[in-house]
């Protein structure tokens, strides 16, 4: 009796509750990371509007009796909303310092309040919080109700318009200069405010951009095409990212890197390549399983992997699986380690705790070199040494990959969901926790 050939069945459709699992979980960590990135930006934002002397809620209620609670403008304003119990906003508060510090009076500069009330746009009030200026001057100043009330016919714009050298706010007989010293530093602010937020950054694009989106563009051709099937061509792709992001630009995504971007701001109008392709290396795996930054353009990644070939691999030192799982930690506790180092303000060098600085050779540190050198002589007897047991940059892309209907939550998960709850406790109390280092 013949028999029949078997017929290749069709593979099964994901049922709809692992689809729902799986992007569930993506949610999850992609929220996560946006989450702790808003933190952190969230805390360098505030530390430049309050600066050292944070302005304090009753401060703000003596003008504004009902005022709630105060919350940090992320706007180029840099001021504070003042919100009532609704959590309605009723108003909008700035300080002169340090924006105006250098604007002296008689002898010093005046950090002051200035109260705008949300309904009519106008000042509802101002207060002088400190002066390095002589005390008499400045309680003179603050008991003249003239000059106090002066103010509240003035709305943002009216302010910067203001020509005080010809007199349209008149000092204070007997602290004339403290006065105007105070004069010139409000309108000095808002005009800050207002020049930062009018001030757009051309859009520069070089021929530096064209080639880094070419290698995106040559990545994801090599991963999800059948250009993959060609071994050479993936090598010699291999090699020119090697060259070119190593050596001739530097252009390699890190923790230094991401953290100065999350302190501050996107450059996507200088840096449109560098941009683009770090949203690659996270999007990319994220919607499609694969990594293509760390599996096809990462430089230290293509040494390990050239480096690798030097020994056959049944010759390549086998660790034992609880050491392998114990050594899987140390990217983890790097970027918790980063995390703190972030909202601490910790004087450590963020680019010597990964091995991506060793490539510029020219300023290139100490500690980035050893750890370099260390992860490339562990890649020949270990594949991917660097990579499995101690890169933090390339744990995110891998922590935010995708595994499809196999998905599910795992330690990573979880520890992602500690880093959130460590990003939420050191932007509250990450000044407390620094007076008590400092102790």
């Amino acid at each position: 009796m013949t028999e029949l050939p078997l017929v290749s069945q069709p593979a099964p459709r994901p049922r709809p509750a692992s689809r729902l699992r799986s992007f569930s979980l993506k949610l999850y960590r992609l929220t996560v990371l946006i989450l702790i990135v808003w933190l952190i930006r969230d805390y360098y934002i505030r530390i430049r509007v309050q600066g050292k002397a944070p302005v304090e809620l009753h401060e703000v209620k003596a003008i504004l009796p009902e005022a709630d609670s105060l919350s940090v403008d992320h706007s180029d304003r840099m001021g504070l909303f003042v919100l009532d119990e609704n959590n309605q906003t009723i108003g909008y508060v700035i300080r002169t310092s340090p924006v105006s510090d250098e604007i002296i009076g008689y002898c010093g500069p005046s950090d002051t309040l200035v109260v705008f009330e949300q309904k009519t746009g106008k000042v509802a009030g101002l207060t002088i919080r400190s002066s390095g200026d002589t005390t008499s001057h400045v309680n003179d100043v603050r008991a003249n109700q003239y000059f106090m009330d002066r103010w509240k016919e003035y709305a943002w714009d009216q302010i910067a318009g203001l020509d005080l050298e010809r007199g349209e706010i008149e000092g204070v007989s007997g602290a004339t200069m403290t006065s105007m010293g105070l004069a010139y530093a409000i309108r000095n602010r808002i005009r800050y405010s207002k020049q930062q937020e009018q001030s757009v950054t051309p859009f520069r694009f070089a021929a530096k951009d064209a080639f880094l989106i070419s290698f995106i563009i040559g990545a994801c051709l090599l991963t999800f095409t059948r250009l993959k099937r060609f071994h050479w061509l993936r090598k010699l792709f291999k090699v020119a990212a090697f060259i070119y992001l190593g050596f001739v630009t530097g252009d390699l995504l890190a923790e230094s890197l991401f953290a100065g971007w999350a302190k501050y701001s996107v450059p996507w109008r200088q840096l449109s390549g560098l941009v683009l392709l770090a949203g690659a290396a996270i999007l990319v795996p994220w919607s499609s399983r694969r990594n293509i930054y760390c599996q096809t353009l990462c430089p230290h990644g293509t040494a390990q992997e050239f480096l690798g070939k030097i020994i056959p691999h049944q010759k390549k030192l086998k660790i034992r699986p609880d050491v392998k799982r114990a050594l899987r930690w140390i990217p983890g506790l790097l970027l918790g380690l980063i995390l703190v180092i972030i909202f601490l303000k910790l004087p450590v060098d963020l680019a010597e705790l990964e091995a991506f600085d060793a490539y510029l050779l020219t300023s290139a540190g100490i500690a980035s070199i050893l750890i370099a050198i260390s992860g490339l002589v562990a890649s020949i007897f270990v594949p991917q040494a660097y990579c499995h047991y101690g890169c933090p940059t390339g744990t995110i892309f891998e922590f935010v990959r995708s595994h499809g209907r196999a998905d599910h939550f795992g330690k990573s998960d979880f520890v992602a969901g500690l880093f959130l709850m460590l990003a939420l406790t050191l932007n509250q109390y990450a000044e407390q926790i620094q007076q008590l280092l400092l102790q």
